[in-house]
């Protein structure tokens, strides 16, 4: 039975993620439920879809993927069923997809399925739980929905660079305090060409000129960069809390220099 994966910002001190999960379970009690996180920012696109592109090749085919950001607050939004390498998602048409996809979808429609009032308070459980369970039994997109073209499109912010330099910016804070950047391995690698380099930030005098494989490849308590398995540079402390040390809250600039 393919599994089914819960993305919101819900968070856990309330009882909206219980509904939602009880939906699924009383349609079909067998289900694979899997929390990926519930903590992302009230209505953050953004931060949902860095969620979503690093945990979505890491699922088995026919995953179906929840994704509920901000959902319940916004009147007269389409809400999407989405086929994806070989991958379901379900979400509203708020330009989350712009953001994670790197090739055309296989299937867009707009889900029609017919729910038990007339106004959409929460689609998360009205909507997309009940899809999830008719896809797990194997049902297809187009019995519930109506094929959409032209989805809400929205722009990553994406790393300016020049001959000499990455300038980029923290796009994801993890429960750790690691500070995750928009700048990627492989632009290190075009830019950089294996010169030497440092990165800076606000804060002077924290300036790094290596990246480490690991956490432990410093003592406790020192900075240090890697790339992560998202692929991304991300900024750490080794058992500390880099987003508050080193001031490198979300959209805060981080610079590479050749």
């Amino acid at each position: 039975m393919p599994v089914i994966t819960l993305t919101t910002d819900l968070g856990l001190n309330d009882y909206y993620l219980a509904l939602v999960k009880a939906k699924i379970l009383s349609q079909l009690p067998d289900a694979q439920i899997i929390d990926i996180s519930h903590s992302i920012n009230p209505f953050d696109i953004a931060e949902a879809a860095y969620v979503l592109k690093t945990i979505l090749k890491e699922f088995p085919k026919d995953t179906i993927h929840i994704v509920a950001v901000g959902t319940q607050a916004v009147d007269d939004i389409r809400h999407l069923g989405i086929r994806y390498k070989e991958s379901y998602i379900l979400t509203a048409d708020s330009g989350l997809f712009s953001l994670i996809a790197d090739q055309h979808p296989d299937l867009v429609v707009e889900l029609q399925m017919k729910v038990d009032s007339d106004v959409l308070m929460f689609p998360a459980r009205d909507l997309y739980a009940p899809a999830s369970v008719f896809l797990a039994n194997g049902g297809t997109l187009e019995v519930i929905g109506r094929r959409v073209e032209n989805l809400v499109e929205r722009l990553s912010v994406k790393p300016t660079v020049g001959l000499d330099y990455i300038k980029g910016a923290v796009i994801y804070v993890d429960s750790y305090g690691n500070a995750i950047t928009n700048i990627e391995a492989n632009l290190i690698k075009s830019i950089g060409k294996g010169r030497e380099f440092h990165i800076g930030f606000v804060l002077k005098g924290y300036e790094m000129t290596d990246i480490k494989k690991r956490y432990s490849d410093v003592t406790e308590g020192d900075r240090l960069a890697l790339i992560n398995s998202a692929g991304h540079l991300e900024i750490a402390i080794n058992q500390g809390h880099a987003a508050n040390l080193l001031g490198l809250h979300k959209g805060a600039v981080v610079i590479m220099t050749f």
